[in-house]
């Protein structure tokens, strides 16, 4: 079954203005939230500029690897928009509503996760030992994969 709807059914667009003045909205997120989380990266790997914890550091790194997951997301809702119907086909759009729901869960449990290590560790400054870089990629990786599994935790529910 090929679902080929036109934006008019699909996201409930009824002119052209309306339809481009979306389409310029996405892709502004997109050029933005690609470039930050870019520089974000460059900054902390390459350069070491982002003079933080590390253990703050590498979840910032998680974070933008997240966000840039998550403007793909809107790539497709882009050109779906410029084409005014779904171009991409029925697998591209069962992937894009997994990467949504993978990519948006997951962003939040990093920023949870982000905020939480930042109180620990200004509560018990003495524990800055055991908050090492390994020990916060062990916890994103954690992360990374309970969100991997809790999309497909609605097939079967």
């Amino acid at each position: 079954m090929e679902t080929n709807f036109s934006n008019y059914s699909l996201y409930g667009i009824h002119n052209e203005a309306a339809r481009f003045t979306w389409a310029g909205f996405a892709l502004i997120t997109i050029l933005s939230g690609q470039i930050g989380s870019l520089i974000i990266l460059g900054a902390t790997i390459k350069y070491k500029a982002i003079k933080l914890h590390r253990f703050t550091v590498t979840i910032i790194q998680h974070i933008a690897v997240c966000d840039i997951i998550s403007s793909l997301v809107l790539v497709t809702f882009l050109i779906s928009l410029l084409a005014n119907k779904s171009i991409l086909g029925e697998a591209i759009c069962h992937f894009r509503s997994y990467l949504a729901f993978y990519s948006f869960p997951a962003s939040l449990h990093l920023m949870a996760a982000l905020t939480t290590s930042k109180y620990l560790l200004v509560k018990f400054p003495l524990n800055d030992g055991r908050w090492s870089k390994r020990r916060a990629h062990k916890l994103c990786f954690g992360i990374w994969i309970y969100c991997a599994i809790l999309p497909l935790m609605m097939l079967i529910v």
